[in-house]
């Protein structure tokens, strides 16, 4: 069965930048993962890319910056209040924080870009905006997903004209 809409899929994978710096699997071993193909569950960069592949398959591509995380934006480059923060709270440039009580769950921490008396700057780009993603990945699965899992996949769908990767 190739890769295609619909599949469930598991893949033992190795990721790492232009620059050689490994971000997932490692020369030890790889990482894993398990998604169901056309639910924007992986990016469409690297999805587009296994579209196609058979169980047993090996191959390696580059999914570009455009592609992943986008370039830098400047617009989520932001102040913030330093009332914000707890007193206590270790604010340096270069530095990460987590908002608590976010309507949304951060899948990264916010770096400091700047520590002002009254205001915090924080970059909320993702750490691996404007970097291309190099990819080793073996497809160990694949198969139909189960009625199961293209109910649960179809309900955290985001709705119409919403992206999980603007």
């Amino acid at each position: 069965m190739i890769i295609h809409r619909d599949c469930y899929v598991r893949l033992a994978y190795r990721m790492h930048l232009d620059s050689g710096e490994v971000i997932k699997g490692s020369a030890a071993g790889p990482a894993y993962m398990d998604f169901v193909v056309g639910y924007r569950e992986v990016l469409p960069g690297l999805e587009n890319r296994l579209l196609g592949l058979r169980e047993g398959q090996e191959q390696e591509f580059v999914v570009p910056a455009a592609e992943a995380f986008g370039p830098h934006n400047p617009k989520q480059v932001q102040e913030y209040s330093r009332g914000r923060f707890p007193a206590e709270a270790d604010l340096r440039p270069g530095g990460a924080v987590t908002v608590a009580h976010s309507a949304i769950p951060l899948a990264f921490p916010y770096r400091i870009v700047e520590v002002r008396e009254d205001m915090v700057v924080l970059d909320q780009n993702h750490p691996l905006v404007d970097q291309d993603l190099h990819y080793w990945v073996q497809v160990l699965e694949v198969r139909p997903a189960t009625p199961e899992e293209l109910v649960i996949r179809k309900q955290q769908m985001p709705c119409e004209g919403e992206s999980d990767f603007d």
